[in-house]
């Protein structure tokens, strides 16, 4: 009997594992942490299914799962940014990063090229299996799409952002500027005539400047590292198969889409849960008029604010007691004296957990995309300071949304944030919203992995040309 149920596991098992994996190569540049979790999920997903995938990043996983394996650690290059940005420097970079994302988040990262532990994986990458596929990081640095030409296999765009208009153009996705706000407007729909007028301007103005920055240059190092024979960007662009985003149609707005963008918004989501320690689930728990969640996501640290505005956070904190507030700090010596009594602070916070808990009722929170897709998941309304970048954008959704509301960085007073924590705590119809449109964006015919998983496989079998748009052919 003991031989049957073993034989009968192993057909399973035999049934169950996929029928043919594939050696799929990483290459995320990009020093962020946040960014990365979009990139682990989707490495874990992959793993599962019996890949073996080798990342070329900055940000290794901590706890490693089987079948992913690092094979240029970037880590020695550059300063990792968490926990590096004080709210000066990031209220300075404001809605117009496109200059940094060319530069800071392109250019520079293309230099890593030159690493001597790159140059031996580009003059000698692993045969034993050799490489089925290349997944590519879209932000700034197009010029690691050279990968795929070296390796002569598919390549896959992945965004932990929605696409960016350079993403666009290589897949042939319609520039929708009437009704959809360019990335770095600030913008949500509906726009105002005059909103559209301004997001049909900023956004080719947008797509030039970061052509006129990066193509040039980009091209030389691809020329210099790579060889003197690879295709310039553009002709390498046409033959990216598809792209995964960090979108989502009931949160990012209805549009036409060409097949080549899958959308997979949400995707971090559950693949970076990590468990409450017991003595903060305690906390939480006893936590029964409700809990305030206040970060600043991994980058910008809350202790930097000006003191009269830590100040009015202190004194506004005191004002809604019983209700506790639980709040992420880089380094508590570096925090004002005087942390009211409801207020708990910590380095490290599971932060996918705690907009779990039931006892969540508000998240303060810079409006970074991974972290308000966590909030969306979970239910829980916000309250948002944009900073920089797309987060002025994803706010604005959220707010149109009757599931937020915006701070004025430049304008906090303690009047204004206890204004906004008494509407937000005693207005029900903040947490109605979340909750539905929440449920709108889980309902889905797969998850957002198992879409992931499905294209990526597509791609490694068809090729480049099968989900080609006939746009990208076309010069203007």
């Amino acid at each position: 009997m003991d031989k049957l149920v073993i034989v009968s596991m192993l057909l399973v098992i035999a049934f169950v594992l996929p029928l043919e994996s594939y050696r799929i190569l990483g290459v995320f540049p990009f020093h962020s942490r946040s960014h990365q979790m979009l990139f682990d999920g989707i490495a874990k997903g992959l793993a599962r299914k019996g890949h073996q995938v080798d990342f070329i990043t900055f940000n290794p996983m901590k706890k490693p799962v089987p079948n992913y394996k690092v094979v240029v650690n970037l880590q020695n290059m550059t300063e990792s940014l968490v926990n590096k940005w004080n709210i000066t420097f990031a209220n300075q970079l404001g809605s117009d990063t496109l200059p940094n994302t060319a530069f800071f988040c392109g250019n520079d990262l293309c230099e890593y090229l030159a690493m001597p532990e790159m140059q031996k994986f580009i003059k000698n990458p692993p045969k034993d299996p050799p490489y089925d596929l290349v997944i590519v990081e879209s932000l700034g640095a197009n010029c690691f799409v050279g990968f795929g030409h070296l390796l002569k296999v598919p390549v896959v765009m992945a965004s932990s952002t929605i696409d960016m208009p350079w993403l666009d153009e290589a897949l042939g996705q319609p520039d929708n500027t009437a009704f959809f706000p360019a990335f770095f407007t600030g913008y949500s729909h509906p726009m105002t005539f005059l909103e559209r007028v301004q997001n049909t301007i900023t956004s080719h103005m947008n797509h030039y400047r970061f052509r006129y920055y990066t193509d040039g240059v980009q091209n030389a190092l691809m020329k210099k590292y790579f060889g003197p024979d690879i295709p310039p960007l553009w002709e390498l662009e046409k033959n990216v198969v598809l792209a995964l985003v960090n979108s989502f149609h009931s949160l990012s707005g209805v549009r036409p889409i060409t097949h080549g963008i899958i959308e997979v918004g949400g995707l971090h989501v559950f693949e970076n849960y990590v468990e409450l320690p017991q003595e903060l689930e305690k906390w939480l728990n006893e936590s029964r008029a409700g809990v305030v969640y206040f970060t600043l996501g991994s980058m910008v640290n809350i202790e930097t604010f000006p003191e009269e505005t830590l100040k009015a956070f202190y004194s506004t904190f005191r004002k809604i007691a019983p209700v506790r507030v639980l709040m992420k700090i880089a380094n508590k010596e570096n925090l004002l004296p005087g942390l009211p009594d409801n207020v708990r602070i910590s380095s490290w916070i599971p932060q996918t957990a705690v907009l779990e808990h039931k006892n969540t009722k508000v998240f303060i929170t810079h409006g970074g995309l991974m972290s308000t897709q966590e909030a969306l998941t979970f239910g829980v309304p916000m309250i948002g300071m944009p900073l920089f970048g797309d987060q002025f954008s994803n706010i604005a959704l959220y707010t149109k949304r009757n599931m937020a509301l915006r701070l004025d960085m430049k304008n906090i007073t303690e009047e204004s944030i206890y204004e906004a924590l008494h509407e937000v705590l005693t207005n029900p119809k903040y947490k109605k919203f979340a909750d539905y449109h929440s449920k709108l964006f889980l309902d889905r015919p797969m998850s957002a992995m198992d879409t992931a998983i499905y294209w990526i496989e597509y791609a490694i079998r068809n090729g480049p040309g099968t989900l080609k748009s006939p746009a990208v052919d076309l010069t203007w």
